[in-house]
């Protein structure tokens, strides 16, 4: 499992990165962007491809990162003796 955790993660990680450059390079986060998208929404619609990968990046790393603080507290549970483990 920590294998696994850490391979979303670094998955998720990789997509925002990716995200993020392709939104920069497309002038998402730009005010001008938004102020004429109802003008040339059909124009725009095609250019919110960075931010569909940074959402599954987003939802990558967090899924990620609840495996890993699931395999950290096992892992402790196990070395100090929880009753249950």
């Amino acid at each position: 499992m920590l294998i696994l955790a850490l391979g979303l993660s670094l998955a998720g990680l990789a997509l925002i990165r990716i995200g993020l450059r392709q939104g920069r390079r497309d002038a998402i986060f730009s005010v001008a962007f938004w102020a004429t998208f109802p003008e040339f929404a059909r124009y725009r619609l095609k250019r919110l491809g960075p931010a569909a990968l940074g959402l599954a990046g987003a939802i990558l790393l967090i899924w990620g990162l609840v495996l890993l603080f699931q395999w950290v507290l096992a892992y402790y549970a196990a070395r100090l003796g929880h009753p249950f483990a």
